[in-house]
Order: structure tokens, then C-alpha cells, then sequence
């Protein structure tokens, strides 16, 4: 059947370019119902229409969160490329667009979309009318050729984006009512699960089921082994979810065949774009085998090829991006053309940032999408341009409700961005040297109260030593340039310090909490014959002998704590070996905690003393063990006995984790655990006592070997079960 795509769309082009055809388009529109509207009073006088006075051109990048594999390499990692487009006319108004190029998914990259919207878009678009939307695509189809299908879609996307925000103003009207639709309810986001490693996937779901998602995408190939254990992990662990596999192209025909059925057995939902969209055989023989739905992306950009692939029998349905396919004038056409032929259709973004988002959430809430859509920009992206940013809530968004796409963008905001942008793009490329920038160290020190290694002109690390303390401890703990990592006697729990070593109970007496009125627990820690040794290599050697007693009485334990402290390597990460030899001094000596849930007295937050670690809330947080990922209990607790584990998370937009390995003769071996991912604390210990007391004689002794790594990255079970806790 012959497709006429053209003559079933109801609203034709949206604009015209002659004055009666648009005042027919907004009469159909609902914009038109009286005569008064179109009075001189209005921005549009009779017969004539307010012309494109500027096209501004701002090519930025977004920091980002996250490990995405398509914002990875010298380009990638500087953050989420997107270019804004401010749309002024005549009388003033104004209207925002914005292009998204990734270049490691088009040939589009931050640098070509910027030129062709100043240089080729921009001029031929001056002078006309911003309501001949129609117009506007033939003069930037006329200035770009054609290549498979229309020219640089990507950088196209911005001016049409900002074409329906000034149709919309002038109206205003959201461009939703401007097509007879509404927006208003909420959209359901699916989360992408990227995992470098299957032994990342749980803590990736859980992380977004944590931030309320319910359904999962997954960026599957080239590997068919590895996507299939991590699709069956993200179906074990998310069974009522929508999910939807991406392989972005990366399979050939013979393992898109093949794993098909073997992803549609382990739940997968959906399959999207399993081969380059040039496959067209392939294609054909996915959607005769029929193992799952056969989406294409990648390939279809505008209306004409769509309906081509229709013909050929090469899919089920599309997974739809605004972005890829230059702006909403196409994309709504191509919806249009996948319902009337009964085929799926699905929303999807290009991690869309600010307006874009704004745009995609306005089309897929007007056409009524029925699944999750993919919208990961919010995953991704740490900061906004918006005066209002949209927000996520409980794994939902709402389309923007204003006139036109219904943001605002706060310019002061965007100057500093495009300054920073700028500023970054001025630095010599990181593939142009050979050496590591060095990362000028210096000791710091105040004898009997710290020492200190500063690295790039901030604080690395530090080691208190003041006797005035209750606790000797390290704070911060940092990597070079970072935040730290570590919080040091925060608002909740005054008594954490960084990373620090404290028993709980000693003979009843409390060593942990700080008592009523003070700030200093009932038990005291007391250090004496302190030796510290800074290293011109700038690793550090620190000996100290402590005593712990009640307030009025005699000490009832001795410890000798030996801690060597490495010098950086060159990524800026670095090691921390600590031994305690403990001996006890009291005819009897009993260690102890706050008892287990199940236990009398029992409390959810029971089983700690010991090494601990108060970190930053992380973004993203998520905790590994030698055994695998950590999974948090409904108190956001986890209790296990594992030979390491790791902490990681995002702080500042770069990945970071604090990792700690217990020495296998350790009391308690394999060493006992005990973290806790809560929205006021990310903490954890390898708790020595966690599962029960213990109990010493005078003059008896044990040892404690630990090793704990300051590192940049996430590290996965693989890269714990290779750590070796030694003495110092």
C-alpha cells in the first residue's frame, strides 16, 4: 500500500509561509477563535508577521556523572557536548533550540554542529518568517546536501527546536495545545544499565531503583556472552520491568541471530537496533525469525526511509529521538506514520540536556507513549541551564507546561558555562603529552598535632595527631584536584572522623559515641611516643603507642599502631597500610557492640567497631565486595564477610572509591563488614567484632592488618579479589 505520508498529516507542515495558510493552521491549532487575537495588540499585526532578526550560536558541554561508553575518550570525557540556538525576532521575542551531537554515535561532533548552525543555517535563515517551519527545512536542506538521507539532522534539531518555541510564544500556547494535543501526565523514565563488567550491573540497578525507576535499558554488544549474563541479572532483580535491549549496531547478522532468542528467554522485552541499519537482509531475517521486536534507530532519520524500511519488512517499530532526526516536524510525522501502519514505537533521547529534554518530553507526552522512555540525560548530567531545571521524581517527569517549550534559560548561567567550555577546549589535547602532569607535592606539618601532603596546591591527605583529639584520624582523604572523600565529625554523628580506629564497648564502657555534654566519649583513647617520618619520596611512616581507659581509672588495653602511608602514583591514587598490635592490661578484657538485630537488645544499626570510613554521599553510590556487588537491606544496611571491599561513587563529576582489604589472619578472618548507604550517610567498616565479642586475658594479644586504597574509578569484585592486605 502506497504510504502518503504528506497527505495524512493532519496538521500538513504545522506552518505555511503565506499569511491565510497560517491563520488556517492556527485556527486548527485552537490559536485563532476570535478576531481579537489577531489585532495589532498581539505580537502579529494582519497580514504580516515579525521576521528572524539573530540566530545566536553557543557551543558548551555539561559536566556529567557516570560511566556512558558513547562519552568516553579525549572528546567524550570533557562532558556532554550540545550546542544552544537563541532565535530572536524583530519584535523581540525569543526562542531556544539546542543540537546534541555525540560524536562517537554520529558523524556530528560539538565543533561541525557549531559551524554549520552559524555559518550555513543561520545565514539563509535571517529575514524570514519563524512560522514557515516548512520554509526553514527547505533553506537548510538547500545550504547542507542530502547524504542517505538530510544533512546534518543533529545541528537541524536546534533551529527547529527553536522555531516551535517562538510558534508556541507568539501563541501562548506549550507546542503540545499548538498540535490540538495535551501533556500533562506524567512519563515513566527507563534507567541505562552500561556496566564495563557483568559485576557492575547490581549495583547499577540498584541505583536506579533507588532513585525510584522501575523498568531498565540495557547497551548490549559486541560481546553476546556478557550482555546475556547481564540481561539475566537486571531481569533477576527488576522482574516486573520493561526491558529493553541497545546494541546500538554492534552485532553482526550470524550473533544478532543468535543471541535474539537466547536475550527474549533471559526477559528481554525489545531488541533495538541490532545491526548498522545499511543490513538490510539482516534486518529482514530478524523480523521473520521473530525472537523479539526489531526496533531500528540509528539510520532512520527522516520520514522518506522510514517508509522504505516499512516496505522492505526490516521492523517492528523505531525507538524515536527529536534530536536525531532534526527536530520535532519529523519526528511527529514519523510517529504519525508508525501508528497509522500499527507498528511500536518507543521514546528515546541522545542524553538529552535542558531544551532538548524539554522538547522530547512534550512530544512523547502529546502522542501518549505507552512504555518507559529512555531519557537518560537526568542519569547523566549534573547541571542545568534552566532557571526551573526539570527534575526526576520517583523515576517520572513531567512535560513542561509554559508557552512554547516551556523553559527558561538562565543566561548567566549559560555565559559561565560557555566560558568554562571554552577555557577547557584552550588546553593542550591530553593525547599531546607524553608525561603526566606532575602533581607538585609538598609536606605540611605542625609537630605534635599533624602531618600533611598536599598535591596540585590542595590538601591529599591529612593525619591528626592533636592529643587534644578524642581520636587520632585521617581527614581528608582525597585524590588530586578532588573534594574529599571522607567527612569529618559530621552534623548526625559528631563522634565520625574520616577514616579512623575506634572500639565500641570496652568492659561496658562506651569508646565511640561522645558523652552527654561533651565532646569526648566516657572511655578515653589516649596516644603517646608519637614518631613521624615524611619521606622525601613523600610516603610517610607514622608510630604511636595508645591507651585505653575509662575517665577515672586505669588503663585496660594497650595498643602499638603502625601506619605507612605510600607515595602517590602517578593517577593520584594511593595506599594506606595500618597494623595494630593489641594487648590486654585488665585481668580480663571484653570487647564488644552494639548487638545484632535478632540478639537481646538487638538494634538494626548493631555490629560496629573498629577501621571505619565516614564518606561524602557519593552520587551514585554503590559498594562491592571480593564476592561481588553489596546489596543494601530495607535499612540501607548490609552485613558480610568478604576479604575486601569497596566504596565508590561520583563526587565532583569524576568517579572515586575508597577500597579496604583485611589481612587473612586477622581476628575473625574472613573479616566481618558493615556498611550503610542511607540518604544521610555512606559509612563502612570492617567490623571486627560484628558477629560477637571477644574476650582477653592479661597480657594477651592480637594483631590487626589492614590495607586501605584511596583510588580514582569504581572498583568490581575482580579487582578486590586481586588485593593482598600486608603489615607495614
Amino acid at each position: 500500500m502506497e504510504l502518503e505520508i504528506e497527505r495524512q498529516d493532519p496538521l500538513r507542515f504545522m506552518f505555511e509561509s503565506s499569511p491565510s495558510s497560517r491563520r488556517g493552521f492556527l485556527r486548527l491549532c485552537g490559536v485563532i477563535g476570535l478576531p481579537a487575537l489577531w489585532a495589532p495588540s498581539h505580537l502579529w499585526a494582519a497580514g504580516r508577521s515579525s521576521r528572524i532578526e539573530r540566530i545566536e550560536v553557543y557551543a558548551l558541554r555539561y559536566a556529567m556523572a557516570g560511566h556512558f561508553k558513547f562519552f568516553t575518550g579525549p572528546h567524550g570525557a570533557k562532558g556532554r557536548a550540545a550546542v544552544l540556538v537563541k532565535m530572536t525576532t524583530q519584535d523581540g521575542l525569543v526562542g531556544w533550540g539546542q543540537s546534541v551531537p555525540i560524536a562517537r554515535w554520529s558523524y556530528e561532533t560539538l565543533e561541525t554542529v557549531a559551524l554549520v548552525l552559524r555559518e550555513y543555517f543561520a545565514p539563509v535563515l535571517l529575514g524570514s518568517d519563524p512560522l514557515d517551519l516548512q520554509g526553514a527545512h527547505k533553506l537548510m536542506s538547500g545550504t547542507v546536501a542530502s547524504g542517505f538521507s538530510i544533512g546534518m539532522p543533529i545541528a537541524r534539531a536546534g533551529i527547529d527546536l527553536a522555531l516551535h518555541d517562538l510558534a508556541g510564544k507568539i501563541a501562548d500556547k506549550s507546542v503540545a495545545k499548538l498540535w490540538g494535543r495535551t501533556a500533562d501526565n506524567p512519563l515513566h523514565l527507563s534507567w541505562t544499565v552500561n556496566p564495563r563488567t557483568p559485576d557492575e550491573t547490581a549495583a547499577l540497578v540498584e541505583a536506579g531503583l533507588a532513585r525510584g525507576y522501575r523498568d531498565f535499558n540495557l547497551k548490549v554488544a559486541p560481546d553476546p556472552e556478557v550482555d546475556l549474563a547481564v540481561a539475566q541479572q537486571v531481569r533477576a532483580l527488576a522482574p516486573e520491568a520493561f526491558l529493553w535491549a541497545d546494541a546500538n549496531g554492534g552485532y553482526s547478522t550470524e550473533v544478532a541471530l543468535a543471541i535474539a532468542p537466547k536475550l527474549a528467554d533471559a526477559g528481554v522485552d525489545v531488541l533495538e537496533a541490532p545491526l548498522k541499519p545499511n543490513r538490510i537482509q539482516g534486518y529482514q531475517a530478524l523480523k521473520q525469525q521473530g525472537a523479539l521486536p526489531i526496533l531500528m534507530d540509528e539510520g532512520i532519520v527522516s520520514p522518506v526511509e522510514l517508509q522504505e524500511f516499512i516496505r522492505l519488512g526490516m521492523l517492528d517499530g523505531v525507538a524515536m529521538k527529536p534530536s536525531r532526526c532534526g527536530g520535532l516536524l519529523s519526528a511527529r510525522r514519523q510517529i504519525e506514520l508508525l501508528e497509522q501502519q500499527g507498528l511500536m514505537w518507543l521514546g528515546s533521547g541522545l542524553t538529552d540536556p535542558d531544551v532538548s529534554l524539554a522538547a522530547t518530553l512534550l512530544l512523547y507526552g502529546a502522542y501518549g507513549l505507552q512504555r518507559p522512555a529512555a531519557l537518560n540525560g537526568p542519569q547523566f548530567l549534573t547541571e542545568s541551564l534552566l532557571q526551573q531545571p526539570l527534575e526526576v521524581r520517583n523515576g517520572t517527569m513531567v512535560p513542561p507546561s509554559g508557552p512554547g517549550l516551556g523553559v527558561k534559560i538562565d543566561e548567566d548561567k549559560l555565559a559561565d558555562l560557555v566560558a568554562r567550555t571554552a577555557a577547557e577546549a584552550a588546553k593542550p589535547p591530553r593525547h599531546a603529552t607524553t608525561e603526566a602532569q606532575p602533581l607538585r607535592l609538598e609536606w605540611r606539618q605542625v609537630p605534635g598535632k599533624s602531618l600533611a601532603l598536599w598535591a596540585l596546591g590542595k590538601e591529599l591527605w591529612q593525619l591528626h595527631l592533636d592529643p587534644e583529639n578524642a581520636h587520632s584520624y585521617f581527614h581528608p582523604l582525597a585524590l588530586p584536584g578532588s573534594p574529599a572523600l571522607t567527612r569529618d565529625a559530621p552534623a548526625d554523628h559528631p563522634w565520625h572522623h574520616g577514616l579512623w580506629f575506634c572500639w565500641k564497648y570496652i568492659n561496658g564502657v562506651n569508646y565511640w559515641e561522645n558523652a552527654a555534654g561533651s565532646d569526648h566519649p566516657i572511655g578515653r583513647t589516649r596516644w603517646r611516643q608519637v614518631v613521624v617520618q615524611a619521606r622525601p619520596d613523600f610516603g610517610a611512616r607514622v608510630q604511636m603507642d595508645l591507651l585505653y581507659a575509662p575517665a577515672d581509672g586505669d588503663a585496660v588495653l594497650s595498643e602499638r599502631r603502625v601506619i605507612e602511608v605510600g607515595p602517590p602514583k602517578a593517577d593520584g591514587s594511593y595506599v594506606i597500610d595500618w597494623q595494630a598490635d593489641f594487648t590486654a592490661l585488665a585481668e580480663t578484657v571484653v570487647l564488644d557492640r552494639t548487638p545484632l538485630p535478632g540478639e537481646a537488645g538487638g538494634q538494626a544499626y548493631g555490629g560496629y567497631a573498629g577501621l571505619s570510613l565516614r564518606l561524602q554521599n557519593f552520587s551514585q553510590r554503590s559498594a562491592a565486595s571480593n564476592a561481588g556487588p553489596v546489596s543494601f537491606n530495607p535499612q540501607n544496611r548490609y552485613r558480610g564477610r568478604h576479604s575486601a571491599l569497596d566504596y565508590s561513587g561520583f563526587l565532583d563529576g569524576k568517579e572515586v572509591g575508597i577500597a579496604v582489604s583485611a589481612h587473612p589472619q586477622n581476628l575473625n578472618a574472613p573479616s566481618p563488614w558493615y556498611v550503610i548507604r542511607s540518604e544521610e550517610m555512606s559509612f563502612f567498616t570492617p567490623a571486627v567484632l560484628c558477629y560477637g565479642a571477644t574476650e582477653m586475658s592479661r597480657g594477651q594479644s592480637f594483631r590487626l592488618r589492614y590495607r586501605v586504597f584511596i583510588h580514582p574509578g569504581r572498583w568490581g569484585s575482580q579487582t578486590l579479589q586481586q588485593l593482598k592486605a600486608s603489615s607495614p
